[in-house]
């Protein structure tokens, strides 16, 4: 059963996710800001009775506010909604009660995914077509994603205005949340980092191999599916693997990719190092196992991150 945090639970959009997560199969942990609201949701939906629970996060943009829900969570999804409030009359300072607790808040929320949200999957974020405009233009022409709010940071200082301090907030906080993305990107794991740091600029010449070896995430997948099917390797200990490596190894496979021409470091000049992999050879061979290529490997994980880097700009 997926496990999924849903931030501002107590709001009209997540009220709506909530229920269709439930129906979906998923359980649910919603945050909000004192234990009244939550009373509140259980209190009118009691079919949420041992599927929904909640967790109380009172400043959305305190520093580590969001650590003890995800060290105690082991959460798979996050759906972002909370934001602060357009017509709540108490919000009348636009960095107090809009830009810190949008922007502050988003980011709280991701670094501490990043740091103990070891299982999550994925975290979707709720925007708004204000971060693109203040709706004063919205029927004369046509938008697209690459837009942004044409109104600063010192603009809705100076309008002082609940609307356009709403508006710029949500801008900010979503540039905030991309550039985060961004900037990790290549923290995604340590496989996916060792690989993109060898076209993201990281390296002007080919790097001293870490490791001399690799396999497929896809081959050891199927090694695990084969080890429960066949007999003959029932209470073995063994070792599987893929194919010797090196940082060269790697630069070579990348070179095939056309869009990687100029981003690849220059060749190094690192030794060669020998590698006995007998036994490792022997068990894929029990196995029926058949590695791929190194430019199967890394040909298809960088086409990935390729496409991923393109997403995010």
């Amino acid at each position: 059963m997926p496990n999924t945090l849903v931030t501002g639970a107590n709001g009209f959009l997540a009220a709506h996710i909530i229920d269709q997560l439930i129906s979906a199969g998923h359980k649910v942990t919603g945050s909000v800001r004192s234990v009244s609201k939550g009373e509140q949701i259980l209190a009118t939906h009691s079919e949420y009775e041992g599927k929904l629970n909640f967790v109380v996060v009172s400043e959305y943009a305190k520093q580590g506010t969001w650590d003890e829900a995800f060290k105690e969570g082991e959460f798979d999804f996050v759906v972002h909604t909370a934001a602060p409030l357009l017509d709540d009359p108490g919000n009348t300072n636009f960095e107090r009660d809009f830009l810190n607790p949008s922007v502050g808040g988003a980011l709280e929320l991701l670094k501490s995914a990043s740091k103990y949200g070891k299982k999550i999957k994925a975290i979707s974020v709720t925007g708004s077509v204000n971060s693109m405009t203040t709706g004063m233009d919205i029927a004369d022409r046509s938008f697209n994603s690459s837009e942004w709010l044409p109104v600063s940071v010192d603009d809705a200082i100076k309008a002082n205005h609940s609307y356009i301090s709403y508006c710029v907030a949500k801008a900010e906080s979503e540039k905030a949340i991309w550039k985060y993305v961004e900037e990790h990107l290549k923290k995604i794991n340590y496989s996916t980092d060792v690989l993109y740091s060898l076209f993201n600029g990281t390296y002007e010449t080919v790097p001293d191999t870490s490791f001399p070896s690799y396999i497929d995430v896809r081959d050891l997948a199927a090694a695990h599916i084969l080890a429960l099917t066949l007999p003959t390797v029932a209470n073995k200990r063994f070792l599987v693997g893929g194919n010797k490596y090196s940082s060269q190894i790697a630069v070579d496979a990348l070179k095939t990719l056309p869009e990687l021409k100029d981003r690849l470091p220059k060749d190094g000049h690192e030794a060669e190092k020998p590698l006995r992999m007998d036994d490792v050879l022997g068990w894929n061979e029990k196995l029926g196992l058949k590695p791929r290529t190194a430019l199967q490997t890394f040909g298809d994980a960088a086409r990935r991150l390729l496409e991923l880097e393109k997403s995010l700009k």
